[in-house]
């Protein structure tokens, strides 16, 4: 049974287009709910990981701020305060690099 397990977690991890980097930097997340301050844990050019203050539904779409970058997202999945975006368009390297630059 431990064997499928590790073959299963393998599998999904492949299921990742792009690396993630680790991150720990501000952003803005807009939602139907509001606008609230949000942590970017790790970003890839197809999504992030964020811990946020208000719990945030899955399946919805929010937009996610960073400088003068904004990139349509939804909620993949959500743990309590933390949640997964996966972006409706690949965001370039270059403009992650530049949102994350310190302003």
């Amino acid at each position: 049974m431990l064997a499928r397990e590790a073959i299963l977690t393998v599998q999904v991890r492949d299921l990742r287009r792009s690396s993630r980097k680790r991150v720990l930097i501000g952003a803005t997340l807009i939602g139907m709910d509001g606008v609230q301050q949000v942590r970017l844990k790790d970003l890839t050019s197809e999504g992030a990981g964020i811990a946020c203050q208000v719990p945030l539904a899955g399946g919805t779409d929010v937009v996610l701020k960073r400088g003068d970058l904004f990139i349509a997202a939804r909620v993949v999945w959500t743990e309590g305060t933390t949640a997964g975006l996966e972006f409706y368009r690949p965001v370039l390297p270059e403009d992650l690099a530049a949102s994350c630059a310190p302003a």
